[in-house]
């Protein structure tokens, strides 16, 4: 009897760990195999001397539109976007760097050399090798200074199902068939007396019956590298890959005035989230149900739309606390820096508990590596975390600061370091505010967000495992903000000043 209760009960467990993977199926999440509808790419770097090089890949035999999306560092504002027609099991590379904008400005540029068709098409391959101009960022309001450093944005809008447009991108001998079917594929019935595309005008033909085109499959994947050119170091970053965003087809073009922000973060028609927690009973997937916003989280006067739907991503997204490491190493040569990234990729969608700017603490969360803290000094200044913090840090521990961008590059120092040492950063950020580690050289620190949380989206939420729970707006699960980022580190291990080694440490999340 006792062997059939234990059979039975394992049955059980087992039944509902099926039905947490059949629910996280169904559900937003980030796929852990990297591959997925949308990747998120946490750092662009186009300062002076700096490369980051952009690779997407098709991995499926589907032709998949995919829309891929620069926004800049400081409010997020779209730089830059295009679609991208991937014939199966294709790969399209980009290149991001300081170039000119129209008016003489330094700004971010973006390049190519791939013959992938794209709308509008970038690439001239007239001439037998294939180039584009570099395409400046420019938006609305923006600072050419704050297109050199942002994130971006990938996301598919749907497997291509149309026989003449799947033809006309499928590669053979390495070039697209004809590009041209994409420029004609979609077209407006133009009733616009600006002569731009915008809600006068009426899409055609059977697009605009919803034909053409079926819901997005996943299976994208990419990868990135910040480039160092005049130091010779590189800083490979992966981007974060989520799945089950959208069920449906979202298709827009970049030129029209009203829609060019679709598809977007917050316009995925997948209501649900899934991710995986320790509570006191262990391990266990909980999926959650969320609201949608009253409003289109970026219609302005203009009218120009985004989406009302940003919570399940964001919840995927969400963390409390960032974790990761610093080295600031001056013995042997080594030379050591490190510069996190920290990005808000939902900022821009206005669920941070209403707030614009993030206040963020490294108070009790600065380690080296033997387990030790830095403490005050004589007279109660702080010598670690913010630099200065937002309250000054004398005679109380106050370690908070504001993080004001969506794109936040936070530079560590030591005590220990020279006044050389101290005047160097990873990335070349102006913007970049330091983070003092006191005499630490090595070790690593806790980045928290204390104030916020998800409450607002209305969750409720279902465990599943051993001992389910379930879940209200006011559970841990959903206190932090949406973040992603690295620990750039470099340093030296030779004696030639220009041979230095880089790498990029993914943060890792720790929830209350």
């Amino acid at each position: 009897m006792f062997n059939k209760n234990k059979i039975a009960i394992s049955v059980a467990v087992g039944i509902l760990g099926v039905a947490g993977v059949m629910t996280s199926a169904q559900a937003v999440h980030v796929n852990p195999d990297g591959t997925g509808q949308v990747l998120l790419f946490p750092y662009y770097n186009a300062r002076d001397g700096y490369v980051t090089n952009i690779n997407l890949v098709n991995s499926t035999d589907q032709t998949k539109a995919v829309k891929i999306r620069f926004r800049e560092g400081k409010g997020s504002q779209d730089v830059m976007d295009f679609n991208i027609y991937m014939s199966p099991e294709d790969v399209w590379t980009g290149s991001i760097q300081p170039g000119a904008s129209k008016d003489g400005k330094t700004v971010g540029t973006i390049s190519t050399a791939d013959r992938s068709c794209t709308l509008p098409i970038l690439v001239n391959c007239s001439a037998g090798e294939c180039a584009s101009k570099p395409q400046p960022f420019t938006g609305i309001g923006v600072a050419p200074e704050d297109t050199r450093e942002g994130y971006v944005e990938v996301i598919e809008m749907g497997v291509v199902t149309d026989e003449t447009v799947a033809a006309g991108v499928l590669h053979k001998n390495g070039t697209p068939a004809n590009c041209k079917t994409v420029e004609t594929a979609w077209q407006y019935t133009d009733k616009s007396p600006l002569k731009i595309l915008d809600k006068n005008d009426v899409p055609v033909g059977k697009f605009a019956k919803g034909e053409g085109m079926s819901a997005p499959s996943g299976g994208l994947f990419g990868s990135s590298a910040v480039i160092n050119v005049g130091e010779g170091s590189a800083f490979a970053v992966d981007p974060i890959a989520i799945d089950n965003y959208s069920t449906v087809a979202q298709h827009h073009r970049p030129d029209h005035t009203e829609e060019y922000l679709l598809p977007s973060l917050a316009s995925g028609d997948v209501a649900s989230s899934s991710v995986m927690i320790n509570n006191a009973g262990g391990a266990q997937l909980v999926q959650t149900t969320w609201g949608k916003t009253a409003k289109d989280t970026c219609k302005d006067s203009a009218g120009i739309n985004c989406g009302s739907n940003p919570y399940p991503i964001a919840h995927v997204l969400l963390a409390p606390h960032l974790m990761n490491e610093y080295f600031l190493d001056p013995a042997f040569g080594y030379d050591g820096h490190t510069d996190w990234v920290v990005s808000f990729p939902m900022k821009k969608h206005g669920i941070h508990n209403g707030a614009q700017d993030i206040t963020a603490t490294f108070e009790n969360g600065i380690f080296d590596r033997e387990e030790g803290r830095p403490v005050a000094v004589a007279g109660g200044e702080l010598e670690f975390g913010f630099s200065p913090p937002a309250g000054g840090g004398v005679d109380e521990v106050d370690q908070t600061s504001k993080l004001l961008r969506e794109v936040n590059v936070l530079s560590f120092k030591s005590t220990a370091q020279s006044d050389a040492a101290l005047s160097r950063t990873v990335l070349s950020s102006p913007v970049a505010q330091d983070i003092s580690v006191g005499p630490f050289v090595y070790g690593w620190a806790r980045l928290s967000f204390p104030t916020y949380d998800l409450s607002a989206g209305n969750p409720v939420g279902k465990g599943y495992g051993e001992t389910p729970a379930t879940y209200s707006a006011g559970s841990n699960i959903y206190k932090g903000v949406p973040a992603l980022g690295a620990a750039f580190v470099e340093g030296n291990v030779s004696e030639n000043a220009h041979a230095r080694f880089g790498d990029a440490l993914p943060h890792k999340i720790q929830r209350d």
